[in-house]
């Protein structure tokens, strides 16, 4: 371990390529940290046990206050982060916090890829309480200054999100109880691939179900069933569940896949890949990035046929809706029916699947999402650290 930070600890186990810098200190009975694990500066930690994960990174002026404190491997919690857990703490693999994010309660629970931007808040009033619980499940985003209030419990699925400016309140009680003024206390459910939109209000007690929508600007006073799009203030459902969302035949998906083909071309002159030939469906493109060629072909689900890629330059980059069709083809295939990947992801690869994702097509791997750089801001960026 480098850079004279320091731990105080009854047993530590430290892997290699751990660093700590100045200023920073662990305090507890048991530390471990793994394999190129980086703390920031000005970092304080104090636990009962603590357990980081491999290439973990804690931001500068960080500080974490609880018992139990696990964060799996590859996750990132941005600079200024304060934490305050009484029971525990505990992060899944290759989860991002962003700045500035405040959370107080009794324990936070998350599943894998969480991703959750800046000036977040998990706590407010009545966050002390014994009820004070926030669990979330895998692949769920909460956005930029949401507010999430946990006098009592506050549980979010699997593959949700909470656009930015999202309040969800587990309390109502200010005026004098006594005069007859209403108070409420009670805990929200939100289920899985789920996404309440921005500058919305969920109240004490609310549940909504899984795939279900809730519009902008939207105060949710009242349960929302599975499968259900509601807005308004009050919110009231405006279509399902029969019918909501309204599925897509072939024909469809395919002019989709077509149109998102199409667009994703578009992005990279900017980002210095040069197109040398697209085919006159749109459907096929060979393009070259740093002298490196890749053909990226999508396999459509209407008139499929797999000698496509037989035919012209072979592919590196595969679009398929059954990968088990293309088992024995070198080079990146892209699984849609699956939302797998496999092969090696060339820069060009990983840039695609950011693209998809941006698209609500998402493919998760052990790598965080990384979209090619500009070009022009690559070069001034790279021009001012120079001067420096």
């Amino acid at each position: 371990m480098g850079q004279d930070g320091r731990i105080e600890a009854d047993h530590v186990r430290v892997e290699e390529d751990v660093v700590l810098l100045p200023g920073s200190v662990i305090r507890g009975s048991e530390v471990v940290l793994r394999r190129g694990t980086r703390i920031g500066s000005g970092v304080e930690i104090t636990c009962d046990f603590i357990e980081l994960g491999a290439e973990c990174r804690i931001g500068d002026g960080s500080r974490i206050i609880s018992p139990e404190i696990t964060l799996g491997k590859g996750c990132t919690i941005g600079k200024g982060f304060e934490a305050e857990l009484n029971e525990y703490f505990h992060i899944g693999q290759r989860s991002n916090i962003g700045q500035r994010v405040v959370m107080v309660g009794q324990g936070i629970r998350t599943g894998e890829f969480l991703w959750l931007k800046d000036d977040v808040l998990v706590g407010g009033g009545g966050a002390r309480g014994p009820r004070s619980y926030f669990t979330v499940g895998d692949r769920t985003s909460v956005f930029d200054r949401c507010y999430i209030n946990l006098s009592e419990s506050v549980t979010i699925g699997s593959g949700s999100a909470l656009s930015s400016n999202v309040v969800l309140l587990t309390h109502g009680a200010w005026q004098p109880a006594l005069m007859g003024f209403r108070t409420n206390f009670a805990p929200i459910k939100i289920g899985d691939h789920t996404v309440v939109y921005l500058n919305s209000t969920v109240m004490p007690g609310v549940t909504i179900g899984d795939y279900s929508t809730v519009g902008a600007g939207s105060l949710v006073l009242q349960n929302i069933p599975d499968y259900c799009l509601a807005a308004g203030s009050p919110a009231r459902i405006l279509k399902g569940p029969e019918g909501y969302p309204t599925p897509l035949n072939k024909d469809e998906i395919d002019l989709l896949l077509d149109d998102i083909m199409a667009d994703y071309l578009t992005t990279l002159p900017s980002k210095g890949v040069k197109v040398l030939s697209v085919t006159s469906d749109g459907r096929s493109f060979t393009a070259e990035l740093n002298g490196q060629q890749e053909t990226v072909v999508y396999i459509p689900l209407c008139g499929k046929d797999s000698k496509r890629v037989d035919e012209g330059p072979p592919p590196t980059i595969l679009l398929v809706h059954d990968g088990r069709e293309f088992a024995d083809m070198q080079g990146c295939v892209f699984d849609l029916a699956s939302e797998t990947v496999r092969g090696e992801m060339a820069p060009l690869a990983e840039d695609l699947r950011d693209y998809l994702r941006r698209r609500a097509i998402r493919f998760f791997t052990e790598r965080p999402f990384q979209t090619l750089p500009l070009t022009n801001l690559q070069r001034l960026k790279s021009k001012s650290r120079g001067s420096e």
